[in-house]
């Protein structure tokens, strides 16, 4: 007895140690789930006038800032294009959307700047959405390989409350790591990235010299409903694409099996095969297979792509409103540094220079009751915002849902049925020979 208790106990070790990845195994899927992720937002990006988001929205458009340069020299030449090809094939107005999509702004840009523009202008935002994309998988999959692993009646697996516990901090890793990219992306206005155009060469210089204008503070201005939004919308999210393809496909492969098991019981259980043939024999058929490797193959694949739709799903649901209420938040204690700012005198400042936009805090006032007042005092502005919209608080935190929805849902899944491809592949040899 203790021979076959120790050799079972050997047994679940093993298929636990192959169940799981290892810690290097995990930053690898991570950057190379980021990268698929953003390869299939590239190319489905023309679609659509503005790109489409990534994973989550976009936290710095690649092209935004070639956008901006390429629309004010664009201008003074409009006119003339429009009345030398208005009778052509390739009259400006048909061909808008694939010159304001990615590739179009891309190649604009190259023409007109050469490829010094890509790592200058175009690589700083890929690199850091790219970032908070590696940041969210890797620590997902870390996490998620430290919980132990629970024995099922198929295989070892997590629970969903590890699920749970791994998105959410993945997702808290994710809002920190992306807070200086927001200060960035929300201060960046039209007018300020023409004149930044002068002065910087490249966005590295900007990004740098804008983070310390902006200081620590104000990165991390806003962080609660970013935190709140990010934590709670990747636990929920990974969570239920986990249970989609996980229980709720296992329940799904054993309702076949039990139906064709008691369809083949009822067909065999006749009256006539009671009685025994000429011989002398009872007639008896072989039971067959009651579903095929290959068929169970493809109910997987159905059922990762339905849980990374329904996952895309929900984790808009939670992040879309928080996401509105975080603008309006940061607009506001933008307003409010201007405010500060210009008390003192206006002449501090001189024109054509990037306005100071560090949040300073008034003496005799803790931080902690200066951004608790901020909050209390946005929520009472959403709320009189919605008493003169006439609009029910879903209504109005809800609008706009459904076309940002469908923007996010492509490359959404592909990111999660690149991440489920990836761990299953750089399995150990020894955990696919226990799936066989």
């Amino acid at each position: 007895m203790s021979s076959d208790a120790n050799k079972r106990l050997e047994d679940v070790s093993d298929k636990a140690n192959v169940n799981s990845l290892s810690n290097q195994t995990s930053s690898l899927v991570g950057a190379a789930t980021a990268g698929g992720r953003s390869m299939v937002y590239q190319l489905t990006s023309f679609y659509m006038r503005t790109p489409l988001k990534l994973f989550r929205p976009a936290r710095f458009d690649y092209t935004h800032y070639i956008r901006v340069l390429l629309t004010g020299s664009d201008n003074t030449q409009s006119e003339t294009k429009v009345r030398s090809s208005r009778y052509r094939f390739w009259n400006p107005k048909y061909t808008y959307y694939l010159e304001n999509s990615s590739i179009g702004i891309v190649t604009k840009a190259l023409n007109r700047y050469g490829w010094k523009v890509i790592p200058d202008r175009i690589l700083p935002p890929l690199v850091a959405n790219s970032l908070a994309g590696v940041v969210l998988y890797t620590t997902y999959l870390a996490t998620l390989n430290n919980f132990p692993l629970r024995a099922t009646d198929q295989a070892f697996q997590h629970n969903m409350f590890d699920f749970l516990r791994a998105g959410f901090l993945a997702g808290a890793a994710q809002a920190i790591v992306s807070a200086p990219i927001d200060a960035i992306y929300t201060r960046a206005n039209i007018d300020e990235l023409l004149s930044s155009a002068k002065k910087y060469d490249n966005l590295w210089l900007y990004s740098r010299d804008k983070i310390r204008e902006i200081g620590l503070i104000g990165c991390f201005g806003g962080f609660g409903l970013s935190f709140i939004r990010e934590s709670f919308g990747f636990a929920l999210y990974f969570t239920t694409f986990e249970m989609i393809r996980g229980p709720i496909r296992q329940l799904m492969l054993d309702f076949i099996k039990n139906y064709r098991e008691l369809k083949y019981t009822v067909q065999n259980t006749r009256l006539s095969d009671i009685f025994f043939d000429e011989d002398g024999n009872k007639i008896e058929t072989k039971k067959p297979r009651l579903i095929s490797p290959k068929e169970e193959m493809w109910y997987s694949r159905v059922f990762i792509f339905i849980g990374g739709v329904t996952a895309a799903f929900v984790l808009q649901s939670v992040q879309f409103p928080f996401l509105k209420l975080q603008k309006i938040h940061v607009s506001r204690l933008e307003a409010y540094d201007i405010y500060l700012k210009n008390l003192p005198s206006t002449s501090s400042t001189t024109i054509g220079n990037i306005p100071n936009t560090k949040i300073r805090i008034p003496k005799g006032s803790s931080r902690f009751h200066i951004y608790y007042n901020s909050y209390l005092d946005t929520f009472e502005h959403v709320f009189f915002f919605m008493k003169r919209s006439k609009r029910e608080t879903i209504a109005w935190l809800y609008k706009g849902f459904t076309r940002n929805t469908l923007a996010i849902i492509p490359g959404t899944t592909a990111g999660l049925l690149l991440l489920d491809y990836m761990r299953s592949q750089l399995r150990s040899p020894e955990e696919y020979k226990r799936l066989q």
